[in-house]
């Protein structure tokens, strides 16, 4: 079974609510327990829910570094970011087995933060993932998932390499759900001209495995707030 292959700084986009807090936790920790030298950078400063910045503690845990807005977790809904960010990028490049993992506002919106550095991460020849999810009720079909990448792309200054298909229902996915949400990636891979760089699986998950497509099997870190 084929895993997804990590860049040295990898730059996740998409929609909010398509899960890619759940996997930018998933893949520091997993990339942490490789043996790496982990960063991951919150770049979520539009949506005060769902954010990197929330799991400190598990991070730590981990021995992963963690770059949040200032303010995040307090009362206050105007946070900010440092440029605490700008080192890490740097110290990455000087040492490619470092790997940065960068979690950006869902939306056109949330993607305008990141823009800041896209010069730096565009020379460092970051991955930048595309997610998507067949499950999000505002991107219903492929074509309209499609439709809002160029706005992403504009306001973050960078392109997207791959597709990352993040499709899911939680702990209730089945075979039949992991597949829709691949034929749904798929037609977004084939209508942006950009390969599908994996899927995302939960680990609770009943699939049938495609040995020719790259795989990422997560636990469900991100929990809603009722839980």
């Amino acid at each position: 079974m084929n895993e997804l292959k990590l860049a040295p700084i990898t730059v996740l986009v998409g929609h909010a609510g398509v899960g890619k807090t759940n996997v930018a936790l998933g893949l520091a920790l997993a990339e942490a327990a490789a043996g790496h030298a982990v960063t991951l950078a919150d770049l979520d400063v539009v949506n005060p829910y769902f954010r990197s910045s929330d799991y400190p503690e598990l991070l730590d845990d981990a021995g992963v570094r963690l770059i949040a807005p200032v303010l995040a977790r307090t009362t206050l809904d105007t946070p900010s970011l440092s440029g605490e960010l700008d080192a890490v990028i740097g110290a990455v490049r000087r040492d490619p087995t470092q790997r940065l993992i960068l979690d950006v506002g869902g939306d056109d919106d949330g993607a305008t933060t990141v823009g800041r550095w896209s010069k730096m991460l565009v020379e460092a020849e970051a991955q930048v993932l595309y997610a998507v999810s067949a499950f999000r009720a505002l991107t219903q079909t492929p074509e309209e998932a499609a439709a809002m990448l160029p706005d992403i792309e504009e306001h973050a200054h960078l392109r997207a390499t791959g597709i990352l298909n993040t499709s899911n229902l939680g702990d209730e996915t089945t075979d039949e759900h992991v597949e829709r949400g691949r034929a749904f990636a798929r037609e977004v891979a084939r209508l942006t001209g950009l390969p599908l760089a994996a899927t995302v699986v939960p680990e609770a998950a009943a699939y049938a495995p495609d040995p020719n497509e790259p795989i990422v099997i997560l636990p469900r870190y991100v929990k809603r707030p009722w839980e």
